[in-house]
């Protein structure tokens, strides 16, 4: 969609040359959030819509930053969440439910991006995770 390639500024390759996961298990959203990606510079993203395929990814890849939709149907990407803190894989939440979203006391420090969001939304997520990352 044209407003993704509008966008240019500082955070257009933030993410140049990283390997991104993204769980989404709502196709369009995930096709979207995709592209947002790929024009922050991504140059993989690996989609994955529930939580067993994505462990089991995770047992054989380690990506550089995940994004992880909080509800996946009936499950939560709670799990996914617990695997990438263990390997320090840093990792935001998306939500379509804002600031009503329950998060676990061990992830109150993670960042939502609430839904619907923009790819300036986005970039600058993951550009503070992956900061924060870079101070540990």
């Amino acid at each position: 969609m044209p407003r993704h390639t509008a966008f240019r500024g500082d955070l257009t390759d933030m993410l140049s040359g990283l390997h991104i996961l993204l769980i989404e298990d709502q196709s369009l959203i995930a096709l979207d959030t995709e592209a947002m990606l790929h024009e922050l510079g991504a140059s993989t993203v690996e989609t994955l819509a529930a939580v067993e395929p994505a462990l089991s990814w995770l047992d054989h890849n380690r990506p550089h930053a995940a994004v992880l939709d909080i509800n996946l149907g009936t499950t939560s990407s709670f799990a996914i969440a617990e695997k990438l803190a263990q390997h320090s894989i840093p990792f935001i939440f998306t939500t379509g439910y804002g600031e009503d979203a329950a998060v676990p006391a061990q992830f109150s420090g993670i960042l939502i991006v609430a839904k619907p969001y923009s790819v300036e939304a986005m970039g600058q997520a993951l550009l503070a995770c992956l900061g924060t990352a870079e101070r540990h």
